[in-house]
């Protein structure tokens, strides 16, 4: 997808996107003004995935950045030895992609957009002519601020947390109190983790007994979020 080049939406579409963003908040676009909203939701475009789709490939370029408005997108990447590593779920509000516009640097990961996913696109162009350069140079240094609290904290929990405890914060970074499902296969969660297959089932049989989470098919539902917030992560030594 990275030949995609946003059409224009008429006015109605543009309104009713730019509302829609307002809703999300994204930090990439927070300050703006009504009128900058409305011309920047008028010169994207919008794409529903109907099956998943990877729109970002890591080592390639590409000239869109894409704001997720429903669903989810995989963020992974291959590391030095081939192995694929899930690095983070995007959810709606966050934007993909924009440090490759701008930098004109080849894309850092993969990114898979999750099938009913709907995502706008935009490019680099878009955004300096709707956006000023000061409020640009805050929002990304909102983003980055925001990601260097997420690692760190996903470092920590890798490193120092047993296994049932780092099932449990992932699935708090998997889902939102308004988007409270994490769509993701039981393997895929042992791999973001850092743990066994087994753990994770022993761990999500757990919280659904407790009736925590629910489980569906590539699906998993937290129904008392309190609850999993509540868990206290304590240090482990040994590891999974």
């Amino acid at each position: 997808m990275q030949d995609i080049v946003p059409n224009h939406q008429d006015s109605r579409q543009a309104e009713y996107l730019a509302h829609r963003i307002r809703q999300l908040d994204p930090d990439l676009l927070r300050g703006i003004d009504d009128g900058a909203m409305i011309s920047l939701a008028s010169q994207m475009q919008l794409r529903t995935m109907t099956s998943a789709r990877e729109v970002l490939t890591q080592g390639e370029p590409t000239r869109v950045a894409f704001l997720v408005l429903e669903g989810r997108v995989e963020v992974s990447f291959i590391n030095i030895d081939g192995n694929k590593v899930l690095a983070h779920v995007a959810q709606p509000g966050e934007v993909i992609g924009e440090v490759e516009i701008l930098s004109g640097l080849s894309c850092a990961a993969t990114c898979l957009a999750l099938q009913n996913s709907t995502l706008a696109i935009f490019s680099a162009q878009v955004l300096h002519r709707c956006i000023e350069p000061e409020k640009l140079l805050g929002n990304f240094a909102r983003i980055f601020h925001a990601r260097l609290v997420r690692d760190n904290r996903q470092h920590t929990v890798a490193m120092y947390y047993p296994a049932e405890e780092r099932v449990r914060s992932h699935l708090l970074t998997l889902t939102t109190p308004e988007h409270p499902e994490a769509i993701i296969s039981q393997s895929k969660l042992a791999a973001f983790a850092g743990c066994s297959r087994q753990t994770v089932n022993k761990t999500l049989a757990q919280l659904r007994a407790e009736k925590t989470i629910e489980l569906g098919r590539g699906v998993i539902r937290v129904l008392d979020r309190n609850r999993l917030q509540q868990t206290q992560l304590t240090p482990d030594k040994d590891g999974d």
